[in-house]
């Protein structure tokens, strides 16, 4: 077995495990609501082409995510709708491992240079409890 089978196979082991992670139990869940793949065109003049759309719900909140592609990193932006004031996001991994973007007045947030595989994004809001989406993969 080489190296990046072994790689792809504890990252493979890392999401299944995720999926059974408890710690989230005390949270709200957002579902995932829509999802669209990569575009079927290709389009070379972009930098950062768009090759997946995703939106999760919860109650008033809504979390629409456009997963762009930078070489072998990701970057997640998007927007939340809904009543809050303060807002931060933050993306989680198996194992551990956390970034962090602050939620803009409008709504608009950025995760930049994120690596692929299975990541799972927690809203922390003023007065509210935390909203956490479904694990989905990068």
């Amino acid at each position: 077995m080489s190296s990046r089978e072994e790689r792809e196979g504890l990252e493979g082991r890392e999401a299944a495990l995720a999926a059974f992670d408890r710690s989230v139990d005390a949270v709200d869940l957002a579902v995932l609501v829509a999802e669209r793949g990569p575009r079927t065109e290709e389009v070379r003049s972009v930098d950062d082409p768009v090759v997946g759309e995703l939106s999760f719900e919860f109650g008033d909140v809504r979390i629409d995510l456009a997963l762009h592609a930078r070489g072998p990193s990701r970057t997640l932006s998007g927007t939340v709708r809904g009543d809050f004031g303060y807002a931060l996001l933050e993306a989680h991994r198996p194992g551990g491992g956390e970034d962090v973007a602050s939620v803009e007045e409008t709504g608009e947030f950025a995760l930049p240079d994120l690596r692929r595989g299975p990541i799972r994004l927690t809203l922390r809001r003023d007065a509210e409890a935390p909203l956490s989406t479904e694990w989905f993969t990068l």
